[in-house]
């Protein structure tokens, strides 16, 4: 497992886009492969995870009903009753199969599910948005 702690102005900003996906879904076919290839691109500047086959109490939790779904998270505040979840970590695999661990508090701040072109990814979930 690899921790990959935060640290200073580092995380009022950070961001983490998580895949939520399993290889029964059809439409999940190509979205690990979108995310790894825009990993590459985005380098260090936004956490990726990957959570493939999760199970039906964390779909639950986070409201997951259709595979693949994309999530952005903030790290830290605004912590508010508003928030569509808040998770304390976010645990999962890295683009290049590794285990991850990334402390929270985590805040949903956008959600897309279903399959999407790369170039919705990067302008929706990459460090620019």
């Amino acid at each position: 497992m690899i921790p990959a702690p935060l640290s200073g102005d580092a995380q009022s900003t950070a961001h983490a886009v998580v895949l939520v996906s399993a290889q029964w879904a059809g439409p999940s076919g190509p979205a690990p492969t979108v995310l790894r290839e825009l990993s590459r691109r985005w380098g260090g500047s936004v956490h990726v995870l990957l959570l493939e086959e999760p199970d039906d109490e964390l779909l639950d939790a986070w409201a997951v009903d259709m595979l693949p779904t994309w999530l952005r998270f903030a790290h830290g505040g605004p912590l508010d009753d508003e928030a569509d979840l808040i998770v304390s970590r976010l645990q999962g695999a890295s683009p290049a199969g590794e285990a991850v661990v990334l402390d929270g508090p985590w805040r949903l701040v956008h959600r897309r599910t279903g399959a999407l072109p790369k170039h919705v990814v990067d302008d929706e979930f990459g460090p620019q948005a």
